[in-house]
């Protein structure tokens, strides 16, 4: 083998090593990250708020960011979701449900291609302020070697639309 060959290779295989040992750093210590969160008031119960954000099959009536969602919001459970931030071409998620406390909090991940390429972690708490009244915080947690990446404005704007449009159905529904 020639040696320019035989060098190209060698460059090769360190830089390809290299980004491996980046992605398994990246997937371990959750870095980079971005988090985005936005809060919003509901004037509803809790219970209410929590029946319009875990009925996956309406969220293409109301929810401007999740225009398409299934799944059941079990621990371990799959949910097909397709995303539009502000801005962008639909993106679709195949996501994992990792935390369900039933009438306060969810939390769903979905992964691109391997864990430390770009993993966002989005979740929603319900937090009582007074009967009939609540605020939802939402907060999108963007990790990996494409986190930088993140467009962060989008994103919060996405979060404040689910916000404002969250309110607008429980009020519609109730």
């Amino acid at each position: 083998m020639p040696r320019p060959l035989r060098l190209a290779l060698v460059v090769l295989a360190a830089l390809a090593l290299l980004a491996l040992a980046a992605l398994a750093a990246s997937a371990a210590l959750d870095r980079p990250a971005r988090i985005m969160m936005v809060s919003s008031a509901v004037d509803a119960p809790k219970a209410e708020v929590w029946r319009v954000l875990t009925d996956f099959d309406d969220y293409d009536q109301w929810n401007p960011v999740i225009t398409s969602a299934s799944g059941e919001p079990v621990v371990g459970g799959s949910l097909d979701l397709e995303l539009t931030l502000p801005d962008h071409e639909p993106e679709e998620l195949d996501a994992e449900v990792l935390v369900v406390r039933e009438g306060r909090k969810l939390r769903w991940q979905d992964r691109l291609v391997l864990p430390g390429v770009r993993d966002w972690e989005y979740e929603f708490v319900i937090q009582p302020i007074e009967p009939g009244r609540v605020v939802v915080v939402q907060l999108l947690r963007s990790e990996g070697l494409l986190a930088p990446f993140t467009d962060e404005e989008a994103a919060r704007e996405a979060l404040a639309l689910i916000g404002e449009a969250l309110a607008e159905r429980v009020a519609a529904s109730g």
